[in-house]
Formats: structure tokens, C-alpha cells, sequence
């Protein structure tokens, strides 16, 4: 007895023997037009889904552009009046700025790529450069913290006359400029992992342009020259949870984990009283709330004429529960 299928994903019912590479197609003209209407009012949740996408890259694109402008403005500034004053700590500042710079140009060259319509061969898109940016603005953030970590045992080590005046000014300028790049980034996708590591990147040099006036305030007043180390490390330790985030979320969408509990979506699927079985089931994350499924279903054979108000009820299901909105199933019976 073979075993019967509908490959939705090939818009036909076909019939398939033990081996998986040979089937027997049946033409019947109801049943194939029967199919092809339901795959494409799936497609068009997707299509609207891809649309929302490509609105919130529009105005992702436009923060980043300010953020950035603002970012390399101040940097160019500090490198001037830094050689010009021959003022170590203004050049310092300013090759932290670079750093942000580069995070902001990687953020902003992820979304412009993620926005260009992929070849045949890219199936997915390029959304997953945006992913990968997050990916590269996590680890610049670990090393940066690495930097600071360093920079903290060898003040501890070998203590120096802090030039309070000039490192004041230095980290209040700082604190602005983050404090309007920050602002900026905000009206942004609040969600989107790619703005969400640059948006960290402008936090984290806030949380230390504060650590940094906090501490030179007490040094002042009390000469503890150890509280700018403490602080150096407190704000390290912050900052590494975040970094920590944003490289775990990234990694487990490069490598394609499920964004959801694949058990909790069987049993959901499986609590439907015309559903028998979902068995070779695979949910992965294509970018930020791009959730794509595939997986075969078991009906009773005197279900199958009911199949579309079956798959009409699962994919509406999985969107408002799990948020998938692109889904490829194959039924048996």
C-alpha cells in the first residue's frame, strides 16, 4: 500500500513508493487548483510580513545615517583639537569614537545589503547580513571591554597623575555626543538585533563617559585614585552581559536554532482533533521576527477534503502564538 502525501510546497498531490526519489503524479484539475488558492493566501501573510520589513529598514537606515554623521563630525573634531592641543586624552576619545564609527558603518552597510533583491540563487535574500553585523558589532564590543579590563590592571599596577580638568571635558562631550546618537538610534526597530548591537555600542560609551565623571568627581574631593578602576570594571562587567546577548541571539540565528520551543509547537499543533502526527519538523529564524517552518502532517484519509480549513487553522495558529508566518507543510495519511 503506498503511502499518500500532498507536497504543498509543489503545488500538486503526489503519491510516493519507498524510495523518496520516485513518485507518480496525479493531474486531477480540482485538486491541483485546490492547492495552488491555498498557497497563495499562505504566500500573502509572508509577502506583507517581508513588506514590514523592508518599512522599518527605511527609517534604520535614516537613524543610522544621523548617528553616524553625528559620530564622525565629533571624531574629526577631537582628532583637530587634539593634535592641535597636543591633548592625548582629546585623541584617545577620539579613536573610541572610530570604533563606534565602524560599528555604525557595519550596521548601516547590513541593512543596504539586506535591502537589495537577491539572485535566484540567494533564496533566503540577504537578510542575514544584518545578523551577521550583530554578530561583528558583539565581538568589537568584547574586545573593547577586553581593552578596558587591561587598561584598568595597568593603572592599578602602575597608578598616574590623572589630568582632571582635561579628562572631564573629554567625558562630558562624550556623554553628549552618545546621549544624541543614542536618542537617535531609538526611534529606530527597537527589536532589530543589527541596531540594537550599534545601540549598544552608544550605551556602553555613555555608561562609562558617566563612570568616568562619577569617579574624576570623587578623585577630585578625596585624591581615591583606585575608584576609577573599580568603576572601569563595574561598567565592563555591565556592558559584557549585553555583549553576551547580542552574540548568544546572533549565533543561534547563523546557525539556525529554532527561535521557539519546537516541543511546545508540536504538542500545540497536535492538540487539533484532525491532526494525527507532525513529525520531521524544522523552525529556524531567517532575521528579527523572520520565522520560517517546515514539517509533515498526519491526517485520516477522510479528512483529506477538509485539508485547507486544516492548514488555514495551523498557519493562523502558529502567526498570533509563534509568530511563524512562513510555513511549508507536506500532508500523509
Amino acid at each position: 500500500m503506498a503511502n499518500c502525501k500532498f507536497g504543498l510546497n509543489d503545488h500538486k498531490p503526489f503519491i510516493s513508493k519507498k524510495s523518496v526519489h520516485h513518485h507518480h503524479h496525479h493531474h486531477d484539475k480540482s485538486n491541483h487548483n485546490f492547492i495552488e488558492k491555498e498557497q497563495y493566501i499562505h504566500s500573502h501573510d509572508h509577502e506583507d510580513h517581508v513588506h514590514n520589513h523592508h518599512e522599518h529598514r527605511g527609517t534604520d537606515k535614516k537613524v543610522l545615517k544621523w548617528a553616524l554623521s553625528i559620530t564622525l563630525i565629533t571624531m574629526f573634531l577631537e582628532f583637530f583639537y587634539g593634535f592641535l592641543s597636543n591633548s592625548l586624552a582629546l585623541i584617545s576619545d577620539a579613536i573610541h569614537m572610530f570604533t563606534h564609527s565602524f560599528a555604525l558603518i557595519v550596521s548601516l552597510l547590513a541593512i543596504i545589503i539586506a535591502s537589495k533583491t537577491a539572485p535566484i540563487s540567494k533564496t533566503f535574500g540577504y537578510y542575514r547580513a544584518e545578523v551577521l553585523a550583530a554578530f561583528i558589532n558583539g565581538i568589537t564590543i568584547v574586545l573593547s571591554i577586553i581593552w578596558i579590563i587591561y587598561e584598568a590592571i595597568e593603572r592599578f599596577l602602575n597608578p598616574q597623575i590623572i589630568d582632571i580638568k582635561t579628562a572631564m571635558i573629554v567625558a562630558i562631550i562624550g556623554l553628549f555626543v552618545n546621549i544624541i546618537t543614542g536618542v537617535i538610534l531609538m526611534q529606530g526597530d527597537k527589536d532589530n538585533i543589527n541596531l540594537k548591537s550599534a545601540f549598544i555600542h552608544m550605551l556602553s560609551d555613555a555608561l562609562s563617559s558617566v563612570a568616568i565623571i562619577i569617579g574624576y568627581i570623587v578623585i577630585y574631593f578625596t585624591s581615591w585614585y583606585f575608584v576609577d578602576i573599580i568603576l572601569a570594571l563595574i561598567v565592563s562587567l555591565v556592558i559584557l552581559k549585553w555583549a553576551i546577548d547580542i552574540l548568544k541571539n546572533s549565533t543561534n540565528t547563523l546557525l539556525e536554532s529554532s527561535p521557539v520551543d519546537v516541543k511546545e509547537v508540536q504538542e500545540y499543533i497536535e492538540k487539533n482533533e484532525k491532526v494525527l502526527e507532525l513529525h520531521d519538523i524544522h523552525i529556524w529564524e531567517i532575521t528579527q521576527d523572520m520565522y520560517n517552518m517546515t514539517a509533515h502532517i498526519k491526517i485520516d484519509k477522510k479528512d483529506l477534503e477538509n485539508y485547507e480549513e486544516i492548514l488555514h487553522q495551523i498557519n493562523h495558529n502558529l502567526k498570533e502564538k509563534f509568530k511563524i508566518v512562513h510555513t511549508t507543510f507536506q500532508f500523509e495519511w
